[in-house]
């Protein structure tokens, strides 16, 4: 009787065997990679990890120092890598042979975690974005650009190949850059939520040229337009659908809260709802209709005290 409950025993752990086989030929198990990044190190260490990681590996890059002297670029052919840092590991850009990024982002579905980007005052962005549902979360971005080679913290491009499209930045500091701290051109059906964009030079945010259908909701935008460049706190011109809500933009230095600015084209179907737009240089709103106008566009409930010139302004 023990011998016949021992072969049936067998019997039962061998379908299993067989059944768990099948089951992985269907849904082929994902295995993640962790490299590891000592300081001090230089871009050709992180590079060469980049290089090599497949899908779902994770680039952990350690406390200290890590100098940039050419970008660190994930290629169009790379997708769902993670790079983190621990706390207090910083990117510090080094003098380039052409201005450029610290990190170039082609690929998708990629994503940026706790790392600190000093850019050390030298020309160009901090991050720059061109493909497809990328993730930045997290992360400090400052001191990016200078007079000769401008620069913003993080800029989202549309080259047209990739698209640039559907990419989040969430929970990040974007602070005393030259330009722009959060820059879109051609970038649409993307997230800016709940940032801290404060003391940059030009805006705190731009919406610009072919940026339709973003969400910026949530964000700090603080004591920009330092350097009395750009148009605002946020700017935009030609582009539609986005929905602008639940923001804190004040302090813009010496120009308007919000601005449309509309050199290129006018907006369309823009939602401007629930911001506290206060204690700017200028207007609160300020929309400038000379070339081109906005349509269908609304503007609810918003806080607006204490603006220079007064809450909103139409300039024909």
């Amino acid at each position: 009787m023990k011998n016949v409950k021992l072969i049936k025993l067998g019997i039962y752990i061998a379908a299993l065997v067989l059944l768990i086989g099948f089951i992985a030929l269907d849904c082929p198990q994902v295995f993640a990679y962790t490299y590891v990044v000592t300081a001090p190190s230089y871009n050709s260490a992180i590079q060469a990890k980049i290089d090599i990681a497949q899908p779902n590996d994770i680039i952990l890059i350690r406390a200290g120092s890590h100098y940039i002297t050419k970008p660190l670029k994930i290629p169009t052919y790379k997708s769902k890598i993670t790079i983190v840092g621990e706390t207090g590991a910083v990117l510090r850009k080094a003098p380039q042979p052409t201005p450029s990024a610290a990190i170039e982002i082609w690929g998708n579905e990629n994503k940026v975690d706790n790392i600190d980007i000093d850019g050390g005052n030298l020309p160009d962005a901090g991050i720059i974005i061109y493909g497809q549902r990328n993730y930045i979360v997290n992360s400090k971005i400052h001191n990016c650009g200078n007079s000769t080679a401008v620069g913003g913290g993080i800029v989202l491009h549309n080259t047209g190949y990739p698209v640039c499209c559907l990419n989040k930045i969430e929970g990040c500091k974007v602070y005393y850059n030259y330009q722009v701290g959060i820059s879109q051109k051609g970038h649409s059906d993307g997230q800016i939520i709940n940032n801290q964009i404060y003391e940059n030079g030009a805006e705190g945010i731009t919406i610009d040229i072919r940026s339709h259908n973003n969400v910026i909701t949530n964000n700090w935008v603080h004591l920009n337009n330092t350097g009395n460049r750009g148009v605002g706190g946020i700017g935009t011109d030609a582009s539609n659908g986005n929905n602008i809500q639940y923001n804190t933009i004040d302090y813009t230095r010496y120009k308007s809260g919000i601005t449309f600015q509309n050199n290129v084209g006018g907006c369309d179907g823009v939602i401007v709802k629930n911001n506290r737009i206060n204690n700017n240089g200028e207007w609160g709103i300020l929309e400038v209709w000379t070339r081109f106008k906005n349509t269908n566009c609304l503007f609810q409930n918003n806080q607006l005290l204490n603006n220079v010139k007064g809450t909103t302004k139409i300039v024909y």
